[in-house]
């Protein structure tokens, strides 16, 4: 019996596959958002000396705090794969699904589909309530520091740690939890259905943001990346949409006119016929996306991620 004959299992050092075989179930992601609070309070307390003592800027630390905040939870996530590693059937974490037009046109697609769904937000942000002091406070200072330091936290580590956690982890998981065996007979056998795990897997992308304003479109987003996520397989795909989505909101910090960094939204600084249009298009580049992806096909209903089978 394969209990008392697990199979022999090499040990794996990549960061990523490293986890493919730890797929958490619903109440598993309580355990995955505890040990993330257990690594931003690690984080806090490692950073705290930096902080009292006054003479290091908040955009310095952040670069420490940061990855910090995912150690545990990585640990975490890499001890219950391990385990399951000599008697489960592992689901890769990226996997290179991208249709017809390939990896680097899609690429491309799926950042300026990223640019547009940001900007039919601003609608969303218009209505939103007037954001807290705290929270401007906290990102004014995030942003006071230079360019390389603001870029390095916020898209690089920010779409690498948060992917990681929330589409490779955390989506993976749900499309894929509950059987030992990738099909049972043509049955689907395991996982929630698609869309009901997309928008869970937005939830907590939006819940570890930790405030309203951000945690809303967080949510919207989330949502984008976890379509992209099922359609494709592909973390680098959504690690990338990430960076554009962040980015673009970096170099409106840093450069753009007051008038821009003050507004609520775009709708405050354009004409409403201006903002219109853009709506149109992007509401349009959108669908085209969208579309695309709808029609690459699925080797599996539970998504695109890649099978491991070590038997």
């Amino acid at each position: 019996m394969l209990f008392f004959k697990p199979r022999k299992v090499e040990k794996n050092y990549d960061l990523l596959s490293s986890c493919s075989w730890y797929t958490p179930d619903v109440g598993g992601l309580f355990a995955i958002l505890g040990w993330f609070l257990v690594g931003m309070i690690i984080a806090g307390i490692v950073t705290a000396p930096l902080m009292l003592g006054g003479g290091i800027p908040m955009y310095y630390i952040m670069i420490i705090m940061y990855p910090l905040q995912f150690v545990a939870v990585f640990i975490y996530v890499r001890i219950k794969s391990s385990r399951n590693m000599a008697f489960e059937t592992g689901y890769a974490l990226d996997s290179d699904h991208f249709g017809k037009w390939g990896g680097a046109l899609l690429a491309v697609a799926a950042a300026v589909g990223t640019l547009a769904a940001g900007m039919i937000l601003e609608v969303v942000n218009q209505h939103l309530p007037d954001t807290e002091g705290s929270v401007i406070e906290m990102m004014a200072k995030m942003m006071e520091g230079p360019l390389w330091a603001n870029l390095l936290t916020m898209c690089v580590m920010a779409p690498v740690c948060e992917e990681w956690l929330c589409r490779g982890v955390v989506l993976r998981g749900l499309l894929n939890f509950g059987s030992k065996s990738p099909r049972l007979e043509g049955e689907r056998s395991r996982g929630l259905s698609p869309a009901l795990a997309i928008v869970i897997s937005a939830i907590f992308f939006a819940a570890i943001h930790g405030n309203l304003w951000q945690g809303i479109t967080a949510f919207a987003i989330g949502c984008l990346l976890g379509y992209v996520y099922y359609r494709t397989g592909s973390l680098k795909l959504t690690m990338l949409m990430h960076c554009v989505n962040n980015t673009t909101a970096v170099l409106t910090g840093k450069f753009a006119p007051d008038s821009f960094k003050e507004a609520k939204s775009i709708l405050e600084v354009v004409p409403t016929w201006t903002y219109v249009i853009i709506f149109v298009v992007s509401a349009a580049i959108l669908w085209f996306l969208t579309d695309y992806l709808r029609k690459i096909d699925l080797q599996d209903p539970q998504g695109n991620c890649d099978i491991i089978d070590l038997q």
